[in-house]
């Protein structure tokens, strides 16, 4: 019997978090998921604790995964996070990088075909 590989992601750096570009890319992501505020913490935690692989920081050390509710906080900011105007962030919102980088990781376990876009 051969035994299961796990799948292993490696989470986002604080430069590619920090990318107009890829925050954009992230942005729609989140937009076009049609999930309320109030469900992605749910969401968020649903996926990433019941994850079934290894989580990586980018260079390779095992990522100690936190809290997430601890991390998001108030889920007023996921409202002001996907607010638009003319189709476009209301802000590039970039000052709770743990929690874009939360939400990063749930695009790379749960929709890899997605985030794999965000950095292009």
């Amino acid at each position: 019997m051969t035994p299961k590989l796990k799948k292993i992601v490696v989470i986002a750096t604080r430069q590619e978090l920090t990318d107009r570009h890829y925050f954009l890319r992230l942005w729609l992501a989140m937009r076009n998921m049609g999930i309320s505020r109030r469900k992605w913490p749910d969401e968020l935690a649903g996926v990433i604790y019941g994850f079934d692989g290894v989580i990586l920081c980018p260079d390779g050390r095992p990522w100690p995964v936190p809290d997430v509710d601890r991390v998001l906080g108030d889920p007023r900011w996921i409202s002001m996070l996907l607010e638009d105007v003319g189709g476009a962030p209301r802000r590039f919102n970039i000052r709770k990088i743990e929690a874009l980088r939360l939400i990063d990781l749930y695009f790379r376990i749960k929709h890899p075909h997605i985030q794999r876009h965000f950095g292009r």
